[in-house]
């Protein structure tokens, strides 16, 4: 019970705070928002370090920079692309300090101890970069933010709902997550395309028109990727032995266990937003 009074408190709080950062603070791409998400991808690298080497990399340096460079770079609207270009140079630092690292061991765990370091450069850090993206986008408004928040957050909340009241004795569908139920799998689906209209219609005017079967898909695969960013994190979790990512968030865990769904879900969002 205290657990759970926890969460709902970190919701009260948390909600309405990220929100005011997304009505109030609009200019410059959204500044409040951009610097908060850029925040997460550093203790969020910072805790997946820990998983992976039980300290803090390099990678989880450059992870967070990818994000902050990105940033910079939509606001300043640079010519040049310098968020792929420091991506892609991250990369060969990451390889290059390999070949003088390995000769501890005479190579024998260079291969893991790169591809550790290559999902630590695109988990956060990369994956989040697409908000700052989607928040720089000329069709971006604070509703549409807001959209992309509730489709997530809808999902997982109802999906835990319709888990604790159907899914009870049905669950272990995934071995890594068994608590985890076909109902809440399907009621959160469900309830996550529900609410997409409803709330598309609620604010119309400040959302584009789209048609109907386009706002069906977009909560469907933003469901889907939430779903499976939340089961990739507990893997990640199973596989370093720990619980929790971190303890800085009472009744939630580490950064990553509360937006383990956005980091999956951004990719999505941004690419439907770019597009329509």
């Amino acid at each position: 019970m205290n657990n759970l009074a926890n969460r709902i408190l970190t919701c009260v709080i948390g909600v309405p705070a990220v929100f005011s950062l997304i009505f109030c603070l609009p200019q410059y791409n959204f500044i409040g928002l951009s610097l908060l998400i850029i925040i997460l991808a550093a203790s969020g690298s910072a805790e997946m370090s820990r998983m992976l080497f039980g300290k803090y990399s390099l990678a989880a340096f450059l992870s967070c920079a990818v994000c902050a460079v990105h940033y910079v770079q939509l606001l300043l609207n640079w010519k040049a692309d310098a968020f792929s270009y420091l991506f892609l140079l991250s990369i060969l630092i990451i390889l290059g300090i390999e070949v003088k690292r390995g000769e501890a061991d005479d190579f024998k765990s260079s291969i893991v101890h790169v591809a550790k370091s290559l999902l630590l450069l695109i988990y956060p850090g990369y994956l989040l970069s697409f908000i700052i993206g989607m928040l720089a986008l000329e069709n971006t408004s604070p509703a549409s933010v807001v959209l992309f928040l509730i489709l997530v957050f809808s999902n997982d909340i109802f999906a835990y709902v319709f888990g604790m009241l159907f899914g009870r004795g049905h669950g272990n569908v995934f071995k890594v997550s068994p608590k985890k139920s076909m109902a809440g799998f399907i009621g959160g689906t469900l309830s996550c395309v529900g609410i997409c209209y409803a709330y598309w219609a609620v604010m119309a005017s400040s959302l584009p028109l789209v048609p109907v079967w386009t706002k069906a898909v977009l909560a469907l695969v933003i469901s889907a990727a939430a779903n499976i960013g939340d089961l990739a994190e507990s893997v990640f979790k199973r596989s370093a032995g720990v619980k929790d990512s971190g303890n800085i968030i009472p009744g939630r865990g580490g950064i990553l266990d509360s937006i383990d769904s956005i980091i999956a879900a951004a990719p999505f969002f941004y690419t439907f937003w770019n597009l329509i």
